[in-house]
Protein backbone atom coordinates (compact mmCIF):
# COMPACT_ATOMS: atom_id res chain seq x y z
CA UNK A 1 0.00 0.00 0.00
CA UNK A 2 1.45 3.45 -1.09
CA UNK A 3 0.20 6.47 0.83
CA UNK A 4 -0.27 9.55 -0.88
CA UNK A 5 0.59 12.25 0.75
CA UNK A 6 -0.66 15.71 0.96
CA UNK A 7 1.38 19.05 1.99
CA UNK A 8 -0.37 21.63 4.27
CA UNK A 9 -1.83 24.37 3.01
CA UNK A 10 1.14 27.16 1.91
CA UNK A 11 0.00 29.88 4.24
CA UNK A 12 1.18 27.23 6.85
CA UNK A 13 4.92 28.39 5.91
CA UNK A 14 4.22 31.76 6.26
CA UNK A 15 2.21 31.05 10.20
CA UNK A 16 5.48 29.35 10.81
CA UNK A 17 8.12 31.52 9.79
CA UNK A 18 5.84 34.74 11.93
CA UNK A 19 5.55 31.94 14.87
CA UNK A 20 9.15 31.91 14.66
CA UNK A 21 9.72 35.72 14.41
CA UNK A 22 7.67 36.31 17.38
CA UNK A 23 9.16 33.52 20.01
CA UNK A 24 12.44 35.24 18.76
CA UNK A 25 11.23 38.63 19.66
CA UNK A 26 9.65 37.21 23.15
CA UNK A 27 13.22 35.69 23.71
CA UNK A 28 15.00 39.72 22.58
CA UNK A 29 12.79 41.05 25.25
CA UNK A 30 14.18 38.92 27.86
CA UNK A 31 17.51 39.16 26.86
CA UNK A 32 17.04 43.28 26.85
CA UNK A 33 15.64 43.48 30.46
CA UNK A 34 18.59 40.79 31.69
CA UNK A 35 20.76 43.77 30.53
CA UNK A 36 18.95 46.29 31.39
CA UNK A 37 18.35 45.12 35.05
CA UNK A 38 22.26 43.82 34.99
CA UNK A 39 21.22 40.30 35.74
CA UNK A 40 24.35 39.13 33.05
CA UNK A 41 27.97 40.78 33.48
CA UNK A 42 27.68 43.33 31.42
CA UNK A 43 31.49 43.72 30.30
CA UNK A 44 31.87 40.07 28.99
CA UNK A 45 30.08 40.54 25.66
CA UNK A 46 29.72 43.65 24.14
CA UNK A 47 25.84 44.48 23.46
CA UNK A 48 26.33 44.80 19.38
CA UNK A 49 27.49 40.96 19.57
CA UNK A 50 24.21 40.17 21.30
CA UNK A 51 21.97 41.70 19.07
CA UNK A 52 24.09 40.58 16.19
CA UNK A 53 23.98 37.16 17.34
CA UNK A 54 20.25 37.41 18.26
CA UNK A 55 19.63 38.68 14.56
CA UNK A 56 21.31 36.05 12.84
CA UNK A 57 19.92 33.70 15.03
CA UNK A 58 15.86 35.21 14.01
CA UNK A 59 16.87 34.99 10.31
CA UNK A 60 18.23 31.59 10.62
CA UNK A 61 14.75 29.99 12.65
CA UNK A 62 12.28 32.47 10.87
CA UNK A 63 12.93 31.82 7.48
CA UNK A 64 15.21 28.75 7.14
CA UNK A 65 14.27 26.50 9.75
CA UNK A 66 10.31 27.56 9.48
CA UNK A 67 10.56 26.91 5.60
CA UNK A 68 12.09 23.58 6.22
CA UNK A 69 9.74 22.48 8.46
CA UNK A 70 6.91 23.30 6.20
CA UNK A 71 8.99 21.20 3.77
CA UNK A 72 8.91 18.10 6.16
CA UNK A 73 5.43 18.45 7.32
CA UNK A 74 2.48 16.02 5.06
CA UNK A 75 -0.69 14.33 6.13
CA UNK A 76 -2.36 11.21 5.04
CA UNK A 77 -5.52 9.25 5.19
CA UNK A 78 -5.77 5.76 4.13
CA UNK A 79 -8.51 2.94 4.68
CA UNK A 80 -6.90 1.88 8.15
CA UNK A 81 -4.99 5.14 9.83
CA UNK A 82 -4.58 9.09 9.81
CA UNK A 83 -0.67 9.56 9.24
CA UNK A 84 1.42 12.60 9.81
CA UNK A 85 4.90 12.93 8.71
CA UNK A 86 6.99 16.00 10.29
CA UNK A 87 10.61 17.27 11.14
CA UNK A 88 13.18 19.52 10.13
CA UNK A 89 16.07 18.09 12.01
CA UNK A 90 14.35 14.65 13.65
CA UNK A 91 11.95 13.35 10.82
CA UNK A 92 8.91 11.71 12.50
CA UNK A 93 6.27 9.29 10.77
CA UNK A 94 2.98 8.69 13.53
CA UNK A 95 -0.08 7.22 11.85
CA UNK A 96 -3.11 6.61 14.10
CA UNK A 97 -5.39 3.48 13.62
CA UNK A 98 -9.16 4.81 12.65
CA UNK A 99 -10.83 2.24 15.14
CA UNK A 100 -8.46 3.57 17.65
CA UNK A 101 -9.75 7.12 17.40
CA UNK A 102 -12.22 8.10 20.33
CA UNK A 103 -12.06 12.02 19.88
CA UNK A 104 -11.66 14.63 17.16
CA UNK A 105 -11.35 18.62 17.73
CA UNK A 106 -11.24 21.55 15.26
CA UNK A 107 -8.82 24.28 16.51
CA UNK A 108 -8.13 27.62 15.37
CA UNK A 109 -5.76 29.88 17.01
CA UNK A 110 -5.97 33.44 16.46
CA UNK A 111 -2.71 33.80 14.38
CA UNK A 112 -4.41 30.76 12.46
CA UNK A 113 -7.11 32.46 11.66
CA UNK A 114 -5.36 35.29 10.25
CA UNK A 115 -3.36 32.90 7.65
CA UNK A 116 -6.47 30.86 6.71
CA UNK A 117 -5.50 27.21 8.05
CA UNK A 118 -6.61 25.39 10.67
CA UNK A 119 -5.57 22.16 13.23
CA UNK A 120 -7.41 18.86 13.46
CA UNK A 121 -5.86 17.00 17.18
CA UNK A 122 -6.85 13.39 16.75
CA UNK A 123 -7.23 11.57 20.21
CA UNK A 124 -7.14 8.12 21.25
CA UNK A 125 -8.09 6.02 24.48
CA UNK A 126 -5.86 5.69 27.53
CA UNK A 127 -3.67 9.37 26.41
CA UNK A 128 -3.65 12.03 28.52
CA UNK A 129 -3.88 14.27 25.03
CA UNK A 130 -3.78 14.61 21.35
CA UNK A 131 -2.11 11.71 19.70
CA UNK A 132 -1.55 13.26 16.12
CA UNK A 133 -2.26 16.67 15.31
CA UNK A 134 -2.33 17.67 11.69
CA UNK A 135 -1.39 21.35 11.55
CA UNK A 136 -1.98 23.98 8.22
CA UNK A 137 -5.46 22.30 6.83
CA UNK A 138 -7.32 24.61 5.07
CA UNK A 139 -10.58 24.98 7.50
CA UNK A 140 -12.42 23.27 5.32
CA UNK A 141 -10.49 20.26 4.95
CA UNK A 142 -10.09 20.05 8.64
CA UNK A 143 -13.69 19.86 9.13
CA UNK A 144 -14.58 17.43 6.21
CA UNK A 145 -11.84 15.11 8.02
CA UNK A 146 -13.41 15.32 11.06
CA UNK A 147 -16.94 14.96 10.22
CA UNK A 148 -15.71 11.69 8.37
CA UNK A 149 -13.57 10.47 10.97
CA UNK A 150 -16.76 11.05 13.57
CA UNK A 151 -18.67 9.09 10.94
CA UNK A 152 -15.72 6.44 10.98
CA UNK A 153 -16.15 6.31 15.00
CA UNK A 154 -19.57 5.99 14.56
CA UNK A 155 -20.14 3.15 12.04
CA UNK A 156 -17.35 0.85 14.41
CA UNK A 157 -18.82 -2.30 15.71
CA UNK A 158 -18.59 -2.00 19.09
CA UNK A 159 -18.22 -5.43 21.79
CA UNK A 160 -19.94 -6.24 24.79
CA UNK A 161 -18.28 -7.14 27.93
CA UNK A 162 -18.65 -11.23 26.31
CA UNK A 163 -16.39 -10.55 22.88
CA UNK A 164 -19.80 -10.23 20.64
CA UNK A 165 -20.76 -7.57 18.17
Amino acid sequence: MTIQWVAPEQSYRSYLQLHSLFSMLILGAIGIALYLFEVTPINLVPWWVLVLIWLLLTLFFSVFFASRRFLFTAYARTEEAMHLKHGALFRSIRAVPLNRIQHVEYKQAFLERLFGIARLAIYTAGSGGADLTLPGLAPDVAMRFKEELLTTIANEPTEDVDGNE
